[in-house]
C-alpha cells in the first residue's frame, strides 16, 4: 500500500504541472476543459482572477525589462517548485517537499523584485544627467521638446532610448501627446520624477510657463535625493565592516590582553 503522504504529494505536484499548462495557455485550456460539463468559463475565470493576475505579473516584467511572457514566466516557477519538491518525494519527507515549493515560488519573486529595484534605480540614475543637459540646450533657445529630442538622441542609455520612442510615436496624427505617453510611461515603471517632467512640459505648453527653472529645480531634488541615498548606503556599509571587525578582531584582542590579569585575579581569590 503506498504511503499516504507521499500520494498526497504527488498528486500536489501533478496539480501543480497542470496549473501551469492551464495558465500557459492563456485561458483557452480552462474553456475546453469546462465546455462539456456545461460551466461558464467566465465565471471560473472571475473567481479565480487569471487576468488580474496576468496582468500584474506582465507589469512587474515589464518593469523589470525582461522580455518574456507572464506565461512563460509561471510555468517556469511551477516546474522549478515541482523539481525542488521531487528530493523530499524521493526521501518521504512532506516538510522538505513544502520547503522546496516555498523556495520555488519565493526564489523567483525575490530575484523579479530585485531586478524591478535595480532597472528602477539606474533609470533615475540616467534622468538626472539627461536632466541637466536639457537644461543646458534650453538655455540656447527653442521650443522644450526639440530640446529633449535633441538631448535624447546625444544621450546613449535606455531612458534615452525610451524617450526617442515616445517622441516618435508622438508625432503620428492622432495620436496621444508626449505628455500623456510620458505620464503613463512613469506609472509604469513606477519613476514620479518623470511625470514631474511631464507636468513640467504641460504646464510649458499650455500655459506658457517657463521650463529651465523647473527642470533644474527637478535635476537639484534629484540630484540631493541620491545623494542622501549614498550617504544612507556608505554609513550601511560601514556598519557591516565595523561590526564583524569588532567582533572577529577586538573582542580577541581585548581577551588577550584581559588573560594575564583574569588569571591573578583568580589565583589570588583561591
Amino acid at each position: 500500500m503506498p504511503d499516504p503522504g507521499v500520494l498526497i504529494e504527488s498528486v500536489a505536484a501533478g496539480g501543480l504541472c497542470g496549473g501551469a499548462v492551464l495558465l500557459a495557455g492563456g485561458g483557452r485550456r480552462v474553456d475546453a476543459i469546462t465546455a462539456p460539463f456545461g460551466v461558464a468559463p467566465e465565471a471560473i475565470a472571475r473567481s479565480l482572477r487569471v487576468r488580474y493576475f496576468r496582468d500584474r505579473l506582465a507589469r512587474d516584467i515589464e518593469r523589470a525589462g525582461w522580455h518574456e511572457s507572464p506565461e512563460r514566466a509561471v510555468v517556469f516557477v511551477v516546474a522549478l517548485a515541482a523539481c525542488l519538491a521531487v528530493p523530499g518525494l524521493g526521501i518521504g519527507s512532506p516538510l522538505i517537499s513544502g520547503l522546496g515549493v516555498a523556495v520555488g515560488f519565493g526564489l523567483p519573486l525575490l530575484v523579479l523584485r530585485g531586478a524591478i529595484v535595480r532597472r528602477r534605480s539606474r533609470l533615475e540614475g540616467e534622468l538626472v544627467p539627461l536632466l541637466e543637459l536639457f537644461t543646458l540646450e534650453l538655455s540656447g533657445g527653442g521650443g522644450a521638446i526639440s530640446a529633449l529630442g535633441a538631448v535624447a538622441m546625444q544621450v546613449q542609455g535606455e531612458l534615452a532610448a525610451d524617450l526617442r520612442r515616445l517622441l516618435i510615436a508622438s508625432q503620428v496624427a492622432g495620436s496621444a501627446s508626449f505628455e500623456s505617453r510620458l505620464v503613463e510611461y512613469s506609472e509604469r515603471l513606477e519613476i514620479p520624477a518623470i511625470a514631474s517632467l511631464a507636468t513640467i512640459l504641460a504646464a510649458s505648453r499650455e500655459y506658457g510657463t517657463g521650463v529651465v527653472q523647473g527642470v533644474r529645480a527637478l535635476a537639484m531634488d534629484l540630484r540631493r535625493a541620491q545623494r542622501r541615498a549614498l550617504i544612507a548606503h556608505s554609513r550601511r556599509a560601514l556598519n557591516h565592516v565595523l561590526l564583524p571587525a569588532a567582533v572577529g578582531v577586538l573582542l580577541p584582542f581585548l581577551a588577550i590582553l584581559m588573560f594575564p590579569a583574569v588569571t591573578a585575579l583568580q589565583r589570588n581569590l583561591r
